[in-house]
């Protein structure tokens, strides 16, 4: 099956993501016009790839696609995430993102599927009720179910048919949301994910005071509310009711004070809000100006999201938990939560939290009086006699490790942001890594929360810490031309022991041939395509280390068809033949195989040569005598010599019945 993957790694629900970094695709000519609307270029270009693009998203015949949002990034990039049915039921695991910018070109996808579904049963053996009990039975007490919804349950442990139920209730004393899925023949469970994202923190006040921020005038009658996001407001955890009052003067300098508390918390909110704004171009918690309400009153050393509210509670002097850092941070599960592919997994999604708490109070720029910016969580007020909760310039300061190992995901998802803090430390202020000691260089929190929240945009149900490194990656690439970012970005995650991933883009390849062309050799840039999608323009997939067919060397290889439905791709490379050759000799190993059956042509693929206007075809290759062996052609081009051509590998497709051209080694050698 076509397209890049990656590694499936630790995570009880790990399945392994399709991250491809590509030449830009353009929308079809004959898509219907959209100038002037870049969000609509992008979703048609999404669209166009989508259908195009079969094989690269696993796709069964019985699968239907169905967008579910449209994200705006940096640089004119919009993130298109996706579900998929198949059958007309949900396909948990089969979610997807497709990355295009504003002039209806395709820059990156990212699919958490690795093969296509494959399931012979969809009528369930028990009902309803009974999935809702066996999940129930996950929680403590007081639990409340979700009303069942019958889904694919399809992982890297297997496909099954299921339930997919949301408890909410108690579990060992702390506060649970959990997504469960029930077995819908046997009635086991298959799988947990706790929703609720916990944090613990301090009341560090914000200051100096008197502290100003945005409130709502209602009549007579002020409110803790926003005056441009209504569903941004501060209440009374006691009875869910916001702070309200007949002046606009709130609360009394103690930290033990609910009121005071969202004085702190309502505050940290907007300066949240607007470092999203400003920063990021992204509207509210939900990317549409939605929030959820904030609470201050949780009778608890904690705090956290639960999908429809923000929890504070108290550190052990009573005072109530709402510094910048904590509430932003709680808000960034929310952002985490509303992003593609959801809450963040693999551990990462602590990591992801104190990122944007960080970058608040970086926006927010307080003197150190105060709360000033820095990479600590919770440092105002010592909550457990520890010092901060987190540290991101050296993670062991709060007994995190700094660097990543396959211990994680671990059972303590606070413990595994340590890796992610660091790097995001590294990234942002510059420094020595705690691993091995990799100077690696700042690009600014600014920068660097971009980068990460472009990445966030690439996220699918699948994600982890070698995922976040491609999609960081990819994000940096698309940020900023001159791969600086790129490069401080891959460095940071060498530094904290991040393993390069085989889907991981590269930065700095020229796709114009050099000025002075050598003389002698094989003048074709990234012949085994080992580099990726680099050097070669044209369709974006076609260049995979998918496994789905092999490389006859290395990992890479252009994979051209395989798709099962019309479609036409096209993958090219300008050279300059060296006037002075005497000979100039282009060849390539080339393997096929088909599932069409007898003497018709229906797919094809053409070796050209461009000159100019004028391509001209060198050799013809079909679904009709197939060879799945690699065998090498050549063609003579000595009559191209000081001519600047193009090395061209177009195929087209018909409807239905795959055949796949699968191109590697390449040369074009010149003596």
């Amino acid at each position: 099956m076509k397209t890049s993957r990656l590694a499936a790694l630790a995570g009880i629900a790990a399945t392994a993501v399709a991250a491809s970094f590509l030449a830009p695709t353009a929308t079809p000519a004959g898509a219907a016009p959209s100038a002037g609307n870049p969000r609509l270029e992008a979703q048609q270009a999404a669209s166009a790839w989508v259908k195009g693009h079969g094989n690269a998203l696993e796709r069964a015949s019985q699968d239907a696609f169905v967008r579910t949002g449209t994200f705006a990034g940096s640089s004119d990039i919009y993130s298109m995430a996706y579900e998929r049915t198949h059958e007309g039921l949900r396909v948990v695991g089969g979610d997807f993102v497709v990355l295009a910018n504003g002039e209806g070109q395709v820059v990156g996808t990212s699919v958490a599927q690795e093969a296509p579904v494959d399931i012979a049963v969809t009528t369930p053996k028990i009902d309803a009720t009974a999935a809702a009990e066996a999940a129930q039975a996950l929680v403590d007490q007081g639990s409340q179910a979700s009303a069942p919804e019958l889904v694919i349950w399809h992982r890297d442990a297997g496909t099954e048919l299921a339930y997919e139920v949301e408890v909410r209730g108690t579990d060992k004393g702390e506060v649970s949301w959990k997504k469960v899925w029930v077995d819908a023949v046997s009635g086991d469970v298959l799988e947990s994910r706790e929703q609720i994202a916990h944090g613990t923190g301090t009341a560090a006040y914000s200051g100096p005071n008197p502290l100003s921020f945005a409130t709502t005038q209602s009549g007579s009658t002020y409110l803790m509310q926003d005056p441009s996001a209504s569903t941004l407001r501060c209440q009374d955890a006691a009875n869910n009711t916001t702070f309200s009052g007949s002046d606009d003067v709130w609360g009394n300098g103690n930290g033990t004070n609910r009121e005071t508390g969202c004085v702190d918390g309502l505050y940290a909110a907007q300066q949240m809000k607007a470092m999203m704004s400003s920063w990021l171009g992204r509207n509210g918690m939900d990317g549409n100006g939605g929030w959820v309400p904030m609470r201050v009153g949780l009778n608890d050393q904690n705090a956290y999201y639960d999908g429809t509210q923000t929890q504070f509670g108290k550190n052990t002097a009573g005072q109530w938990i709402t510094s910048i850092d904590v509430v932003a941070h709680e808000f960034g599960h929310g952002v985490d939560d509303r992003t593609p592919g959801g809450i963040s997994g693999g551990g990462t999604q602590e990591f992801i939290g104190d990122a944007l708490a960080t970058a608040t109070e970086y926006y927010d720029n307080q003197s150190s009086s105060y709360d000033g910016p820095d990479h600590t969580i919770g440092e105002e007020i010592n909550l457990v006699g520890q010092g901060p909760i987190r540290d991101g310039s050296n993670p062991a300061n709060a007994g995190d490790p700094s660097c990543y190992s396959s211990a994680i995901p671990s059972s303590s998802v606070h413990s595994d942001a340590g890796p992610g803090d660091h790097w995001f430390y590294l990234l942002g202020r510059g420094g020595t890594s705690r691993c091995d000691g990799t100077v690696v260089p700042a690009i600014g929190e600014q920068a660097a929360i971009k980068v990460l929240y472009n990445a966030m945009l690439m996220k699918t149900s699948s994600s982890n810490y070698p995922k976040y490194r491609t999609w960081t990656l990819t994000a940096a690439k698309n940020l900023d031309s001159t791969c600086a970012q790129f490069n401080a970005v891959k460095t940071a995650w060498d530094a904290v022991n991040v393993p390069a991933q085989s889907a991981d883009p590269t930065c700095g390849g020229t796709t114009t041939p050099p000025t002075t062309p050598p003389t002698g050799g094989n003048i074709l840039g990234n012949p085994g395509f080992e580099s990726g999608a680099t050097t070669w323009t044209g369709t974006a997939g076609p260049i995979t280390n998918n496994t789905g067919r092999p490389a006859r060397t290395g990992s890479w290889k252009l994979w051209l068809g395989g798709n099962g439905s019309s479609s036409t791709e096209t993958i090219n490379q300008s050279v300059t033949v060296p006037a002075s050759a005497t000979a100039a000799t282009l060849s390539y190993w080339i393997r096929t195989d088909t599932s069409e059956s007898g003497s018709t042509v229906y797919d094809r693929m053409r070796v050209q040569v461009v000159d100019g206007s004028t391509a001209t075809t060198l050799r013809t290759f079909t679904n009709v005598g197939t060879n799945a062996t690699y065998t090498q052609y050549s063609h003579n081009l000595t009559a191209y010599k000081g001519k600047t051509v193009t090395i061209r590998f177009t195929m087209t497709e018909d409807s239905s019945l795959q055949t796949s051209f699968v191109v590697d080694d390449t040369a074009l050698n010149v003596s």
